[in-house]
């Protein structure tokens, strides 16, 4: 957004008609231009309505803006697990901000699956209140039948 305005302004420069030119460049701040997003903030293992289940949406569940992008994270309490051992670890959710991740991930609306452990996942997501857990459940069933009827299509034709 940032360089379309001073683009905006050059362009107007260099087609205006007056004699007299001059140049005046608008420098907005970043962290002004940046898009805002509200998202749940909560831990299954402090608030037990954060973990994913059908009414979710019918507790309250703290919110908090953020920049960017929400993020939603399946994980285990213990990193240090031995092969898989799920039985070992507490698996809980985590919702806030993505800016909580203290890795360098590309930010985009995606997830990511564990290496180890299938079941955890690490997504994030741009609209409000996406993190929550209708909303993911709902993308990820749409994206599985969307995917199952484009392959049964092809393989039958």
């Amino acid at each position: 957004m940032q360089i379309s305005i001073i683009v905006e302004f050059l362009l107007l420069f260099i087609l205006s008609n007056n004699r007299r030119r001059s140049i005046f460049l608008i420098y907005a701040d970043p962290a002004s231009c940046r898009k805002q997003v509200e998202c749940f903030v909560c831990d299954s293992r402090e608030i037990q309505a954060c973990e994913d289940s059908r009414n979710f949406s019918q507790v309250q569940i703290p919110t908090r803006l953020c920049d960017d992008y929400c993020l939603k994270m399946w994980t285990r309490e213990n990193d240090s697990i031995i092969g898989d051992n799920k039985t070992s670890a507490l698996r809980y959710v985590r919702r806030d901000c993505h800016k909580i991740f203290q890795y360098h991930i590309k930010k985009a609306e995606t997830c990511y699956k564990h290496k180890k452990h299938r079941t955890d996942s690490l997504c994030l997501c741009g609209s409000d209140r996406c993190n929550s857990a209708i909303v993911h459940y709902r993308k990820q069933r749409t994206y599985w039948i969307s995917s199952f009827i484009f392959i049964f299509y092809f393989l039958l034709y």
